[in-house]
């Protein structure tokens, strides 16, 4: 299958967080591009979490690296985030 996708993406497997609407959550990179990132999160998780939400994305390297993100796509385990400058925050 092909991508359409103008970014290269990376394949990273690494813990994570990803903070919304004052909630973290406990998950696992799972891709990375100049552009946003693909995240495997628990389904009941994925409760509380919906299309156009924004929160912070935190990838647990040394040193932690933060991402402002806004969520594209839930399917499956998988949430999809499009990173944000700080400007785009609403």
């Amino acid at each position: 299958m092909l991508d359409d996708r103008s970014d290269e993406r990376m394949q990273y497997i690494t813990k994570c967080e990803f903070a919304v609407r004052g909630t973290v959550y406990k998950c696992l990179l799972d891709n990375l591009s100049a552009t946003g990132a693909s995240v495997d999160m628990i389904p009941s998780d994925q409760e509380y979490i919906t299309t156009g939400d924004i929160g912070t994305l935190t990838v647990l390297l040394s040193p932690p690296v933060k991402y402002l993100c806004n969520v594209v796509r839930i399917k499956s385990t998988q949430v999809g985030l499009q990173f944000l400058d700080d400007n785009d925050r609403t």
